[in-house]
């Protein structure tokens, strides 16, 4: 399938994977207990660099393309996404929710440049108008707001009303924009005919923009409900002690 997009958005998608995936390994360290830190980096540098492989082998195999029912690709989607829940769910996503709302809700600041760079994409004609801000897709918006809260923490404690609105406003657009992504892959599921299929998870490096970047975005708001969650009981055992 014809996809040949200009080398500065190609090297942009990677460099901004890059910065995803160090964060990624930056914020298990400092959620790290103290005396497992080490432990807990070198895990988690190795668990990035086996993810990366895994799903870069997956693609270069050809296994998730088609256009027969069901599409392969989302037998590719869905387990990944539920790998994301199971992380976010599992006991080093109970550690990280200890971080600070600020960093929490910052960390999904890298969807801005994420969109830039499909919007650009959709300007040399690799990527349909739906998938960028001109069209259907907002998730700029949550990109924006993550990048302006994650300042305005560094200096004040977050409001939890406000990350909670942020997680519900992010999340919300995150879905929006797998469905828009996926009715307009070259799938019998296709129903934006106009303009060019998105055919991203399909070609490296860009096929990482599910198992990295959608997959960091669902992580990130399940991870930051559970931050939520958490102080919520301990305002009300509180509220019980008094």
């Amino acid at each position: 399938m014809d996809f040949d997009p200009p080398t500065h958005l190609v090297v942009a998608f990677s460099l901004l994977t890059l910065v995803v995936v160090t964060g990624w390994i930056a914020v298990v360290r400092k959620a790290a207990p103290s005396d497992r830190r080490g432990r807990w980096t070198l895990g988690a540098l190795i668990a990035v660099a086996a993810w990366l492989a895994l799903h870069t082998g997956v693609v270069l195999s050809g296994v998730i393309e088609g256009d027969r029912m069901p599409p392969p690709v989302l037998f590719y989607l869905a387990p990944t996404m539920l790998l994301g829940i199971a992380f976010a769910t599992s006991k080093v996503g109970a550690r990280l929710a200890t971080l600070p709302l600020g960093l929490l809700v910052g960390f999904q600041a890298f969807r801005l440049p994420l969109e830039v760079i499909l919007h650009e994409l959709h300007g040399s004609g690799d990527l349909p108008i739906q998938m960028t801000w001109s069209g259907l897709n907002f998730d700029v918006v949550t990109g924006l707001l993550a990048a302006v809260l994650g300042l305005v923490a560094l200096r004040r404690e977050l409001p939890t009303w406000v990350a909670a609105a942020f997680n519900v406003l992010g999340l919300t657009l995150l879905v929006v924009v797998v469905g828009i992504a996926i009715t307009s892959a070259p799938t019998p599921l296709r129903r934006f005919l106009e303009g060019p299929p998105v055919v991203l998870p399909f070609h490296v490096p860009f096929h990482w923009i599910v198992s990295v970047h959608v997959w960091t975005a669902l992580v990130g708001h399940i991870i930051l409900a559970r931050a939520l969650l958490a102080r919520r009981r301990a305002r009300a055992s509180v509220h019980a002690l008094a």
